[in-house]
């Protein structure tokens, strides 16, 4: 009997140490017990309460709360489904799951038709888990629900505030307008401000709603650009703008322009670094002899504004450098002086300990097929293409100090429900750029395997993605396999010197048919160097925590 239960013992803690101990290179993986909840996969990590870590889990269409010890990641067995009632005749679309200010809130986006208000609520985790009575955080007046915009929407720096964008694009009137409203932890309007942009009677017009932040400090940043066709100077006239709004200036708006020396954005981000200046990076493209933009890409651009003056005190444009090029388009058309073209996004903007930034730009493409079925109840395919990822290191003056290229080839299709299909975007030359990496409603379905996850300490990028197991060992994007199955896909570190951009890649040691794969779009940066992430394989799934040693 003795023996029996010594055995017993044995083969517990060599399948719990399986479930939970990994490592690849320097980087180490810690999960805690299986999630045992019979439906739901994490899809978002909020954060943690009282020791409690906050996640919001799915399965198919339904919506879960579940629990987690924050130090051990083990599951606490407690999973309640999300059952939102409709208010007055309205459904509610859940929307987003985060811990402000201490306070675990599920939020949710619903129209109330006879008020012709698009509203987006707040609702108050209680301790049992159960959902409080909604708040209406924000409200907006539309004409008709057909008319309705685009809720955005994300945490400040210090998660202690909450950003809600409302972006209103209205092509017959050649206009779109910006709702910016932040809120505090009782989910309190702190400020609000509406923001409207004119385009008549512009030729060839290309706007863009970039991006949107809030600070430690409780400052509000929003980022516009456009650029339209002059016909009497014979040029494209481009701009790109700041509005900022500050806590110390009772929220009056204030306008920071910047000059892009004859260059067109292609797509811009901010990041508001620990020495209290707001960097803008992002792609642009040159303006031909004719002064017509050219479509594809040439380089990136370095912004950087002094908030406490709101000047520029660098605006840096830098081409890709020809091994770059080399790596993404080949020898031959680089020596020709192509440039690349404009799929990517902006995916990680990281502060140097030398005062830089490194940023990371992964090509991404989606494809929206054929619905078939009948009416509201017809299903769409969605393909997401997430490849390879170029890394751009500026110095503190915003000049290029490097750049690489890291080699992934990953794609994923789901099919939704047309009824529940959510695309941004624009119209008649307005695009909105400020978004989310993927819709709530596909993850879980697959795209959550894809992207990466950025740590820098030290001195040092570390980056962790997936890859096919065919792939191990290669650092060139032309000797590269697609993924053909993400969930069979296995753990990769590469890293970058950051005096240099010399990449090296490390791949585990061993791997095993059924272990846990990661999924790098799922994670929650709880300090440097330290990450909470969830994997899962046909039979297990845990939470975990991944630390750069």
């Amino acid at each position: 009997m003795k023996t029996k239960l010594s055995l017993l013992l044995f083969l517990s803690i060599a399948c719990f140490t399986y479930a939970q101990l990994n490592s690849v290179g320097n980087v180490s993986l810690q999960f805690g017990s299986h999630v045992t909840a019979p439906k739901g996969d994490v899809i978002k990590v909020a954060g943690e309460v009282d020791g409690v870590r906050y996640a919001l889990a799915k399965h198919k269409k339904k919506f879960f709360i579940q629990t987690f010890d924050a130090s051990s990641n083990d599951y606490l067995k407690c999973s309640k489904e999300l059952k939102i009632e409709k208010i007055g005749k309205a459904r509610v679309n859940i929307e987003d799951m985060e811990i402000i200010d201490g306070k675990p809130y599920i939020f949710g986006n619903y129209y109330d038709k006879k008020a012709k208000q698009d509203i987006f609520a707040a609702f108050p985790i209680k301790s049992n888990l159960t959902l409080g009575k909604p708040i209406k955080a924000v409200a907006i007046d539309v004409e008709k629900k057909s008319k309705r915009g685009y809720f955005f929407y994300k945490p400040s720096y210090d998660e202690r505030n909450y950003i809600v964008t409302y972006v209103t694009v209205r092509s017959w009137e050649e206009s779109l307008t910006y709702d910016v409203t932040l809120l505090n932890g009782d989910m309190e309007t702190v400020f609000t401000k509406h923001n409207e942009q004119v385009f008549k009677d512009r030729k060839d017009l290309d706007f863009s709603f970039d991006d949107f932040i809030a600070n430690e400090y409780g400052d509000v940043f929003v980022v516009i650009s456009d650029s339209y066709r002059d016909k009497k100077k014979r040029t494209t006239v481009t701009r790109l703008m700041i509005h900022a709004y500050y806590a110390n200036n009772n929220y009056e708006m204030t306008e920071i322009p910047v000059d892009l020396k004859g260059k067109k954005v292609v797509n811009c981000n901010m990041l508001n670094t620990l020495q209290g200046r707001l960097q803008l990076v992002g792609f642009y493209s040159n303006l031909t002899k004719r002064g017509r933009s050219e479509y594809r890409i040439e380089g990136i651009f370095n912004v950087s504004v002094d908030t406490e003056t709101n000047s520029v005190v660098k605006n840096n444009f830098n081409t890709f450098t020809y091994d770059v090029k080399k790596k993404l388009i080949g020898e031959r058309r680089a020596k020709k002086g192509k440039n690349l073209l404009p799929f990517y996004r902006n995916t990680h903007i990281i502060e140097r300990d030398n005062g830089g930034i490194i940023v990371m730009s992964e090509f991404y493409q989606t494809f929206v097929g054929q619905s078939s079925g009948i009416g509201p109840l017809a299903f769409t395919p969605i393909t997401y293409i997430t490849n390879e990822v170029i890394v751009s290191a500026m110095d503190a003056e915003g000049n290029l100090e490097w750049s690489n290229v890291l080699p992934k080839e990953q794609k994923v299709t789901v099919t939704q429900l047309s009824i529940g299909f959510f695309a941004v975007g624009g119209g008649n030359g307005v695009n909105i750029a400020a978004g989310f990496m993927f819709p709530l409603g596909v993850l879980n379905e697959g795209p959550e395997y894809l992207s990466s996850i950025a740590m820098y300490e030290k001195g040092k990028l570390s980056v962790i993605v997936n890859d096919d197991p065919k792939n191990i060992g290669i650092t060139e994007m032309d000797d590269m396999r697609k993924v053909r199955n993400v969930k069979k896909m296995i753990p990769v570190l590469f890293e970058f010197d950051d005096a240099t951009g010399k990449m090296t890649r490390t791949d585990p040691d061993e791997y095993k048919k059924k272990q846990l794969v990661l999924r790098p779009a799922i994670t929650y940066r709880k300090a440097p160097g330290e990450y909470v992430i969830f994997a899962s394989n046909k039979d297990k799934k845990n939470l975990g925590t991944l630390y750069l040693n």
